[in-house]
């Protein structure tokens, strides 16, 4: 396949999906990519009955629906979360049966070409939490704890690949600088 898959990955308010949708308005030779909890048929089941096993088959659906296709026509797509959210969601991810799952998982979807992980400090992302006012936003709002654990998930991940890879700190950019950043780093691939 000759098109980029670059994952776009990070906590939840960190930024990314504006991030992805500024460079994808503005820029129509990339396609983006909805992970975890798409309108896909899976996407709706699987945020109906939340569960590892039901996001993942969401993740391995969309990429033989969309991610393959879109690669085979040399697109680069913009890869809205991947296998590391489902991952750092699960609460114990050394039970042996989520292990089996995030394994197999990974073995039915692509490498990444490369990464960028959106980072925002604890403090910040807990007001952009509370400001959007949801209820699962809230709940992690008010556990810090929580935040952290998946953020050491992520880290892991992002030390780990050994691809192209960038961190973009979107508390210190704004949006406009944010997606410009994104966008000049795939540029450079």
């Amino acid at each position: 396949m000759s098109g980029k898959l670059i994952v776009c990955e990070g906590l939840d308010c960190s930024g990314k999906t504006t991030a992805i949708d500024e460079v994808i308005n503005s820029n129509s030779e990339y396609v983006y990519s909805k992970g975890i909890g798409s309108n896909s048929r899976f996407g709706r089941t699987a945020r109906r009955f939340p569960s590892t096993f039901m996001f993942l088959s969401e993740l391995v659906y969309n990429t033989h629906t969309h991610i393959l296709p879109s690669l085979r026509e040399d697109k680069t797509i913009l890869q809205d979360r991947y296998d590391v959210s489902v991952a750092s969601f699960v609460p114990n991810t050394n039970r042996w049966y989520n292990q089996l799952l995030i394994h197999a998982t990974r073995l039915l979807i692509p490498e990444p070409d490369a990464i960028v992980y959106f980072h925002l400090p604890l403090e910040g992302r807990i007001k952009r939490l509370r400001q959007k006012g949801k209820k699962y936003e809230l709940i992690l709002a008010e556990n810090p704890d929580m935040i952290t654990l998946r953020e050491k998930e992520y880290e892991k991940w992002y030390e780990h690949f050994s691809g192209p890879k960038t961190r973009i700190d979107t508390e210190k950019n704004n949006i406009q600088q944010t997606a410009r950043l994104l966008e000049d780093f795939v540029q450079s691939l």
